[in-house]
């Protein structure tokens, strides 16, 4: 495959867009493509006046590929569609991709629009002068932050989720335990919340709180869980709180290398939240509601997760998982081999330049293994 010449038009550092920027990166340094950037001129607007979607142009990302092809990635965590973008490019990458949402739109509209995949915070392992360009022009975020993860490679100055550091193959010879810690939201933080949307989040905490109470009951020592501290969840939920030390993202990350099968919940509009992509780039066993939106490839129930509607169901299935081997092992085995092709930040990236420019090899093969 000939070089790429891949432009970036930016408009954000979000941490939505961590895994984007590192997937270019890697494929840059790669010699699969040749990166430029510049900044965007105008921020992403959405058509509905929603009050979850006013700052919603921090989840967006333009890629011109050959000086002629424009991507649009939508990372946002909710399934609208910003259609003035849409019209706008030639192909459309939406994280939380509805079908049932994407059928309602025009037919040269949704034809428009593909999965772009499971999304999670991660930095490169190595300097990023893109990322130090950003820095030092945009003001979304605290400018100080911005240069440490731009410079700091070695984690010097505290860590960070670097992509050598935030996989890992399968540990199959490992005690079966079983991990679930998570956040809950004030439904109240927001003024402009609207009802649907304070109702959803209330939802979400009670069916965490839920979930944690049954498998610490059903699983006792074998299970590792609880909320993380905030001041709403301690008046709230105060017996489930777990010390910040747990918690802490390096903490965190090294229980969860610990423990094979790892539980994931639904988040806000419905998302798929980023503790699943951690999960599959750690090859863990997983234990996953049902998922809301796709992703590409062959990823699915008792392939790479099992399946669950209620917090009886939640300790069913990691009960099924402690016990059979076979099964832990098989689903731990798919989703190493799903982040390999699919989720490691320049197999994504690279897969959609491949979608876009209409090859069927993928660009992620020029990475090597990814263990490294």
């Amino acid at each position: 495959m000939s070089l790429i010449r891949c432009r970036l038009l930016y408009q954000s550092s979000s941490p939505h867009l961590h895994q984007l920027y590192t997937g270019f990166l890697m494929l840059h340094r790669d010699g699969a493509i040749r990166l430029s950037q510049e900044p965007r001129r105008k921020r992403t607007v959405y058509p509905s006046r929603a009050p979850h979607l006013r700052d919603a142009a921090h989840a967006h990302l333009d890629a011109i590929v050959d000086g002629k092809t424009k991507i649009h990635f939508d990372t946002h965590d909710g399934a609208e569609i910003a259609t003035g973008e849409l019209d706008d490019c030639d192909i459309y990458f939406k994280r939380s991709y509805s079908p049932s949402l994407i059928a309602t739109l025009p037919p040269e509209q949704r034809s428009k629009i593909s999965p772009l995949g499971l999304n999670y915070r991660v930095l490169p392992s190595s300097v990023d002068r893109f990322a130090l360009q950003r820095a030092l022009f945009l003001r979304d975020n605290p400018r100080a932050r911005l240069l440490k993860e731009a410079l700091d490679a070695r984690g010097v100055f505290g860590y960070k989720p670097r992509v050598g550091e935030m996989q890992a193959g399968p540990r199959l010879d490992a005690e079966p335990r079983v991990l679930f810690l998570a956040a809950i939201y004030d439904p109240h933080d927001d003024p402009a919340r609207s009802e649907d949307k304070i109702e959803e989040r209330a939802s979400i905490n009670e069916h965490r709180a839920r979930c944690i109470r049954i498998l610490k009951s059903s699983l006792g020592r074998r299970f590792t869980g609880g909320l993380a501290n905030s001041e709403f969840a301690r008046k709230r939920y105060p017996d489930l709180i777990v010390p910040g030390s747990v918690t802490a993202q390096a903490s965190y990350i090294e229980t969860m290398c610990s423990h094979p099968i790892c539980v994931a919940t639904t988040g806000v509009h419905g998302s798929t939240g980023w503790k699943l992509a951690e999960y599959v780039a750690f090859s863990k066993a997983i234990v996953s509601e049902k998922l809301v939106y796709e992703v590409p490839g062959d990823f699915g129930p008792d392939r790479n997760y099992v399946e669950f509607a209620s917090p009886d169901d939640c300790a069913a299935a990691a009960t099924k998982l402690i016990e059979d081997r076979d099964l832990r092992e098989r689903l731990m085995l798919n989703n190493a081999a799903y982040y390999r092709d699919y989720l490691r930040p320049d197999a994504l990236v690279g897969n959609a330049l491949a979608r876009a420019r209409g090859v069927d090899a993928e660009l992620a093969r020029v990475g090597g293994d990814g263990w490294n």
